[in-house]
This record gives structure tokens, C-alpha cells and sequence, in this order.
């Protein structure tokens, strides 16, 4: 699910008239994760009002704040067009949008920051060049990042820079990593299978609801952990097909299950809940689940 957050500046959401509040997008990402779904959040730097430092304190809150740290992000920097109404600000000297220079040096300190768990799925709006009156107009920002970074000698360890994809794997070599969080009202378990170079070949995302996470009202949930997402990379084949070194279809995902299952058992909970397409639920039957009202369900 995808939340326009924007910002997490109270005094930036209201000086450009946002309408909601920081609070309002801090309970919008619990409800939702109790519910056992993926959060996806919008983050703009170059606000009406922004700085490039006050940038980097407010994209640290991302991760500080412990109601948000989401699962994905899209990093959309404020463009200038002329049927908005910052265009007549910016007329008036009110705001300055950054310079293409600027932004790829902030995104490149950004970056690096940004948690393993998270997958940032993209870094600029690709809107028409000939629509931005002013500040960047470059549509490949995140390729001149990442050179950026590569001049630094640095790099983004974040899910999308760090996905084998199309690569082959050699199972034998790969690690199961479980990353810890408390996000929400509940600890966070970022299980992932890793090569030797820290490639990720799959994850899934275990949610241990606490005693703060709140109610969802939805009876499969109750007393349930919840895997948020279960995700494996590299090439598709058919069911039944065999592997010759993609990611998929080797077990990875039956393997990430059963690590999920045995987390959530230890912390004493008697029921693991999967939120689960139509197209999927196949899958989960054969590890044992049934369907419940909404959710796929495995009982004791």
C-alpha cells in the first residue's frame, strides 16, 4: 500500500497545506502493517520551506521513528511546473529548487542510510523535461547517484541495490540472515538468503504483533503472526520445472517459511497468518495453510 507522507515535518506540512498530519500517517502505517500488509511510502525532498539539511533530518525520521520505517520508498524530489501553485512562490523569490548537483550530492548521502530491510523502488518522478521550469530535469537522477556513490567508494545496502535478479546461485553458498526491528507496536524479522558478495536471492517479512500493535478487528489475525511478504528472486519456470541455478523454484521460499514459522512459535504464538493472492495460495496449502475469512492460516 502506497502512503504520500511527503513529509515528516510538521512545520513543512503545514506551510504547503498538506491537510493531514504526521501523527495521521504514523497510525495510517500501524493499521496497515497489523493488517499484514506491505508499506510503501513517499518521501519529497525539496519541499516549500526545505533545506538541504533540514532534508537529511527529516529523512532520518523515517527510520528513527519507530511507528514508520517502511518497507519501500519511492524518493520523489519537488518539481517545478507551471500549473502549480508553488510556481507563483518561486516567482515571488519564496522557494529554490534545488540544483541537479545539489540533489545527486544529498541522495548520495541519503542512500547509504537507508536500512537493509528497505526497498527503494525509485528516485525521481519521470516527468517531461520540457514541463520542469527550474532545478533538475535529469530523468536518470538514480543512475547519477549510484555513480556518485561509486566515486565515493560507498554504497546503498538497501533490497532493490542488492537483489540477484536474472543472476545464478549456488545454494550451497547462500546464508540465512534474520534482521530484528520494532516498527508499529511490533517486532519486525527481515529474513533474507544471501550470497557471499551480500546479494539478496529472498526474503520474507515476519510481523510479531506486540501489545501495542493495534486492533484490525479481523478474526484471522488474532493471536497471529503474520508474514507480510515472502519474495524470491531470479528467472520463473513452470511448477515442477527444475532449477539450474535460478533463485526460484530451489526451496528458498518453503525454506524462508519455515524459518518464519519456528521465530514465531519461540515467541509463543500459536498461529502464523500470510497474506496471500489468488495466484498463491496454492503455494501456501502446500506448506500446510488453508484459507480462513481473508488471510491464509496455519494452525498448530
Amino acid at each position: 500500500v502506497l502512503l504520500v507522507a511527503q513529509s515528516l515535518d510538521e512545520h513543512l506540512v503545514t506551510l504547503y497545506g498538506r491537510g493531514d498530519s504526521v501523527d495521521v500517517t504514523r497510525r495510517a502505517v500501524s493499521l496497515l502493517r497489523a493488517a499484514g500488509l506491505k508499506i510503501v511510502l513517499h518521501w519529497m525532498p525539496n519541499l516549500l520551506g526545505a533545506t538541504l539539511e533540514s532534508d537529511r533530518q527529516d529523512f532520518a525520521r523515517l527510520w528513527e521513528d519507530p511507528g514508520l520505517r517502511p518497507d519501500e520508498l519511492k524518493i520523489y524530489p519537488c518539481q517545478l511546473l507551471a500549473e502549480a501553485e508553488l510556481h507563483e512562490r518561486w516567482q515571488r523569490g519564496e522557494y529554490r529548487p534545488y540544483t541537479t548537483g545539489e540533489l545527486i550530492d544529498l541522495l548520495a548521502d541519503l542512500k547509504p542510510t537507508i536500512p537493509r530491510y528497505c526497498r527503494v523502488n525509485r528516485i525521481v518522478r519521470d516527468i517531461p523535461s520540457s514541463y520542469i521550469l527550474a532545478g533538475n530535469k535529469r530523468s536518470s537522477l538514480r543512475m547519477d547517484v549510484q555513480a556518485e556513490l561509486k566515486r565515493r567508494g560507498q554504497r546503498c545496502s538497501c533490497v532493490r541495490c542488492r537483489e540477484v535478479r536474472g543472476s545464478d546461485i549456488i545454494q550451497e553458498e547462500l546464508r540465512l540472515d534474520s534482521f530484528a526491528y520494532d516498527a508499529g507496536g511490533a517486532q519486525e524479522h527481515f529474513l533474507s538468503f544471501v550470497t557471499p558478495e551480500d546479494r539478496l536471492a529472498g526474503y520474507a517479512r515476519l510481523s510479531l504483533p506486540g501489545p501495542d500493535s493495534p486492533a484490525t478487528g479481523l478474526h484471522d489475525l488474532d493471536g497471529s503472526a503474520i508474514v507480510r511478504e515472502l519474495h524470491v528472486y531470479g528467472q520463473s519456470l513452470p511448477l515442477g520445472a527444475e532449477s539450474d541455478g535460478e533463485a526460484q523454484h530451489t526451496g528458498l521460499g518453503f525454506a524462508l517459511m519455515a524459518e518464519a514459522e519456528a521465530i514465531a512459535s519461540a515467541r509463543g504464538f500459536q498461529r502464523l497468518a500470510v497474506i496471500a493472492a489468488l495466484g498463491t495460495r496454492d503455494y501456501y496449502r502446500r506448506l500446510g495453510f488453508s484459507l480462513g475469512e481473508t488471510y491464509m492460516i496455519k494452525d498448530p
